[in-house]
């Protein structure tokens, strides 16, 4: 039985940073492509989107976010992507930004 009533969302937030994009080394919450991050209980749903439309990678993020979340005690996981707004470098984090500055990114 859990402790809490609900999985926080520090540790939610904490498994998505563990989680990268393969073509940019950059996790995906500090690529900013997290929209948006609900958390009712111990359900997770996720809005998001990939760094370019048709990007063929989107599946397989989608089924890492759901074993990670399930590892951590997460009963349903959904995971939706969305291309509106599109995403830009814009949205990247402190970190994201500088991360990719250290490799020579000009963003």
């Amino acid at each position: 039985m859990p402790e809490t009533e609900t999985l926080a969302r520090d540790q939610v937030i904490d498994v998505l940073k563990t989680i990268y994009d393969p073509e940019i080394p950059v996790n995906i919450y500090d690529l900013g492509l997290i929209y948006d991050l609900q958390i009712t209980g111990w359900d997770v749903a996720i809005k998001m989107t990939l760094t370019a439309v048709g990007c063929p990678i989107g599946p397989y993020v989608a089924e890492e976010i759901r074993n990670k979340l399930q590892s951590v005690g997460a009963n349903t996981v959904a995971v939706d992507f969305v291309w509106s707004p599109p995403w830009t470098p814009d949205r990247l984090s402190e970190d994201g930004r500088m991360a990719l500055q250290s490799l020579g990114y000009p963003v």
